[in-house]
């Protein structure tokens, strides 16, 4: 392996360390190891990251622009819908990401532009600045936590539900199948919509 590879980016360093990240969680993911995965030293990732923290902010930034732009000429509360719907598969797709969300708050420039245009979209539609906050903040919690949810049930009629006795937990029991829908995409979706449905400008 050389020492500093010519053709190394930031972009291809931040592919990579994503990449790993989500097959293998972000404390297995290090430098060294996307150092091993790009064939350099890790020396050579310093030239374009200062740290693994400033990797770990530039992984969540990069994801994130794979979200559509927030069509403000749509109505605003299908639009919303249809956003914080693909921010929910972003999370499916690179659980790296929501991880992240867990541990640091999302301040890149990718992450600020989306929170920007949302806010924007509220405050057009007849939000006041206190409700407008108000609702981002609660569709960014509830699309998280739904996510962090989902992703640790990846087999949603699990073993958990079924096993539930009747005599012990008698409520849970007999809800125990709608329970277990819940950490479907559908549901997932479905308590969005519920959200944005609840507030009126």
């Amino acid at each position: 392996m050389s020492h500093y590879h010519q053709g190394l980016d930031v972009e291809t360093v931040v592919s990579a360390a994503l990449r790993i990240a989500d097959a293998v969680g972000l404390d297995r993911m290090s430098m060294k190891r996307v150092a091993e995965e790009l064939g350099v030293t890790p020396m050579a990732l310093y030239h374009h990251v200062a740290n693994k923290g400033q990797l770990i902010d530039l992984m969540a930034d990069y994801a994130l622009r794979s979200l559509p732009e927030l069509d403000l000429t749509a109505p605003w509360d299908s639009g919303l819908e249809k956003w914080f719907g693909a921010y929910h598969r972003l999370f499916m797709a690179h659980p790296a990401v929501a991880e992240v969300i867990t541990r640091r708050p999302l301040e890149g420039p990718t992450a600020s532009r989306h929170g920007d245009r949302i806010l924007e979209c509220l405050l057009a539609a007849g939000f006041s600045d206190d409700d407008a906050v108000a609702l981002f903040v609660d569709l960014v919690n509830y699309t998280v936590g739904a996510s962090l949810f989902r992703l640790g049930r990846q087999r949603p009629d699990g073993e958990r539900m079924s096993a539930l006795a009747n005599q012990d937990v008698p409520t849970a029991f007999r809800l125990r199948r709608r329970l277990a829908r819940a950490a479907t995409e559908k549901e997932i979706l479905a308590g969005i919509g519920r959200i944005i449905r609840t507030r009126q400008p």
